[in-house]
């Protein structure tokens, strides 16, 4: 590998950094620049009055004017400047313009959910591109060599909405005389927000410079990782689209850091109009390295976000698109909720390119069922398959429980299972915590039911994706589903929830299904919903009353949901003629005089009890 030497040659002379336009309206020609130490030296003189208003122009009309001109791609509207020493942009990121957007979108629904849906947000490794252009304006030039004092501390996403208003501040903070190092802080503010998303200090100098003395150890238990980088994105086991997919071949890990290697990608596929973006970083094969990291977390059923730096030095200019550079991570820390790590990246031609010190991530773990669905919802279920005794073979019953999405955002959860439709009721439920999770369960469960229902009818794996199906309530209360272009015919649905478990049973036919904790029953509750020879049937059941006056409870809320008359405030509208030991309880509705026969089971601490039309009805003709 190519030494670097903290002595900079002709050749270490990192670019010039591209003029910004905005900028450069505000001096005169006569109007010598200050150099960042001048400006130090005279910050308490007074300068010209400065108009925002003379240079908050419109920077997408701009970047079409200039062509094929090179341009900083987010550097909007001026909204203050003092030259030298502080500087406030504009930038709105809008998903018509931001191409690079859909290819970090957490939520993954292709044809179902429009982008502002599945919450596009931008990568560390992009913000640290933000700040470095905005904070370059008060280094002309200038040639950017690094960031130190990284810190994220909020996503900067887009929900629900197509465009987002971010303001970027930079601000001189110091001179440094010795090491001929301009540092300047920067900050990332969403909209209105009082704290940054993300800060840094970012580091300009005439030279490359060599600070970092990294120390690699040598792999311990190093071994290939079975899937290529190609497979890993095939198989979504990464999120990222095209435009972020930068790892390449295979990959090396070992007990305390990976290998790989990384691709250089043109940036003009990341925007709609600008041709020619000029990147003071490489943002998108930065992000590459924190999936590296997330492949080695992942090897250990741990997930990762990246929530902070502390040195990134630069050496060199980018190399050309197309060029693969090796990397090298050695895992520095993991424990508690942290992980960190020091990186190298090689040029591709076997010199340094850049180094990192203490890349930080957030480190989490989500059950592998969970897993699965995120990254591939049409093809896994988050919820649980029931086989209940003497339900209809063709029925299908998902039970989940809160133990299920442990760990894992439930706005986030509900934006992978619900329609646009259900995501309005879901906002307004917002602050019934209890409540919306009990929701979102038996909606989770319900979608799981009928989608397993839909794809063994069809005979496919493939099934429909959660947020194409809209569960909603009939004018009887009941839920059903909403009519989809893609199903030829919809099951009937019944959902029931309690203690943060859900359960639903997607049939042919009408069906009812209830779970209830088994927990002491005051004598006034049962005589409320049990008749004196129920009590008498009761009595003469064995074992736990509790769990007895539970069953009877949940087979009277089955049938009224299986006739579809619901409970109207009276349970004594439907009275039990039989309690069997198997828990079959044989219902009889007074009014009409129909009968169901209701099955009921124990689970762990919990009665469940169902009907199915044919299962219903055949055992009341047994009877």
């Amino acid at each position: 590998m190519k030494e670097l030497s903290s002595r900079a040659t002709e050749s270490d002379l990192p670019p010039l950094i591209g003029r910004v336009y905005e900028v450069e309206s505000l001096r005169e020609l006569e109007t010598p620049e200050p150099s960042p130490a001048e400006s130090t030296a005279t910050s308490d003189e007074p300068r010209d009055a400065f108009d925002p208003a003379s240079v908050a122009q419109d920077w997408s009309r701009q970047n079409a004017e200039r062509g094929d001109e090179p341009v900083l791609p987010f550097i909007g509207r001026i909204l203050d400047h003092v030259p030298g020493q502080s500087i406030t942009v504009e930038r709105e990121l809008t998903l018509d313009e931001d191409l690079h957007l859909a290819d970090h979108a957490f939520v993954h629904a292709p044809g179902v959910k429009p982008l502002f849906a599945c919450l596009p947000v931008v990568p560390m490794t992009l913000s640290l591109e933000i700040l470095a252009e905005t904070a370059a304006c008060l280094a002309p030039g200038y040639g950017l060599i690094g960031f130190e004092d990284v810190k994220a501390t909020r996503w900067i996403e887009l929900a629900d909405t197509d465009r987002l208003c971010l303001r970027i501040s930079a601000r001189f903070e110091q001179w440094d005389a010795e090491r001929n190092t301009c540092n300047i802080a920067a900050a990332i503010h969403i909209e209105d927000q009082a704290t940054p998303a993300i800060q840094a200090r970012v580091l300009f100098a005439p030279y490359y410079r060599l600070d970092l003395e990294l120390s690699f150890t040598e792999f311990a238990n190093a071994r290939l990782y079975p899937k290529s980088a190609e497979e890993i994105y095939r198989g979504r086991h990464l999120f990222h689209g095209p435009v972020y997919q930068c790892l390449v071949g295979e990959i090396v890990l070992g007990d305390r850091g990976a290998a790989g290697e990384l691709v250089v990608k043109a940036p003009e596929i990341m925007f709609r109009s600008i041709r020619k973006p000029q990147f003071l970083t490489e943002p998108a094969l930065l992000d590459a390295v924190g999936q590296l990291i997330g492949i080695w977390a992942m090897e250990k059923e741990r997930y990762v976000f990246p929530v902070g730096i502390g040195k990134l030095e630069l050496y060199r200019p980018t190399p050309t698109p197309g060029t693969r550079c090796p990397v090298r991570i050695e895992i520095t820390r993991d424990e508690g909720k942290l992980l960190s790590a020091d990186i190298e990246i090689q040029d591709g031609a076997s010199a340094v390119w850049m180094r990192i010190r203490d890349w930080t991530d957030w480190k989490f773990r989500w059950e592998k069922r969970l897993l699965n669905f995120r990254r591939l919802p049409t093809r896994y279920l988050l919820s649980h398959a029931l086989d209940l005794p003497a339900l209809p073979p063709s029925a299908s019953c998902r039970m989940i429980s809160g133990e299920d999405i442990a760990g894992f955002d439930s706005t986030l959860l509900a934006r992978f299972c619900l329609h646009l439709d259900e995501m309005e009721t879901f906002s307004d439920m917002r602050s019934h915590a209890p409540g919306l999770q009990h929701w979102l369960l038996g909606r989770i469960a319900a979608k799981d039911a009928v989608r397993d229902w839909l794809a063994r009818q069809a005979g496919t794996e493939e099934m429909l994706h959660p947020a194409a199906l809209i569960i909603r309530n009939n004018d009887q209360g009941q839920p059903e589903v909403a009519p989809v272009p893609e199903a030829n015919r919809l099951p009937q649905l019944s959902i029931s929830h309690s203690e943060h478990r859900a359960i639903a049973i997607a049939h042919a036919g009408p069906v009812g299904v209830d779970i209830e904790p088994i927990r002491p029953r005051q004598p006034s509750f049962v005589e409320t919903m049990a008749g004196e020879s129920e009590r008498s049937l009761l009595r003469d059941t064995s074992g736990d009353p509790d769990e007895w006056a539970t069953r009877l409870w949940c087979a009277k809320e089955v049938a009224a949901k299986l006739l579809g008359l619901g409970m109207n405030g009276s349970p004594k509208a439907y009275e039990a003629q039989a309690i069997g030991e198997d828990g079959l309880i044989h219902i009889v509705h007074r009014d009409s005089g129909r009968t169901i026969m209701v099955r009921t089971v124990r689970l762990e601490e919990f009665v469940i009890a169902y009907a199915g039309a044919a299962t219903a009805e055949t055992e009341a003709g047994q009877a």
